[in-house]
């Protein structure tokens, strides 16, 4: 391998490791599970997999990269939540606010 093939490899390896992913705020995750409700939240990248979300408050709650597959978030407020490369698989969305 070429040297500077090598410095950029390690150049852009380390901008990965020095920007950490955005992930879920442990509290935000806390008070859905408790309340059913967290508008406004962080929880990006949070594991919700088969979780009974069903009329969840999630109004303007960052939900990307979510796994939220097989979920129940029937009937659930989704009003301006941020659901992009969420996983939705085998979720039940049936009465959801979007």
């Amino acid at each position: 391998m070429k040297p500077s093939v090598l410095a950029a490899f390690a150049f852009l390896a380390t901008l990965y490791i020095i920007n950490p992913v955005e992930a879920a705020n442990p509290d935000h995750i806390r008070r859905l599970l408790e309340t059913n409700g967290c508008p406004g939240c962080n929880l990006s990248y949070a594991n919700l997999r088969g979780t009974n979300l069903s009329y969840a408050d999630l109004r303007r709650s960052n939900l990307s990269y979510a796994d939220l597959s097989y979920a129940n978030l029937s009937y659930a407020d989704l009003r301006g939540a941020d659901l992009r490369k969420a996983n939705l698989f085998g979720a039940n969305l049936r009465g959801t606010r979007r």
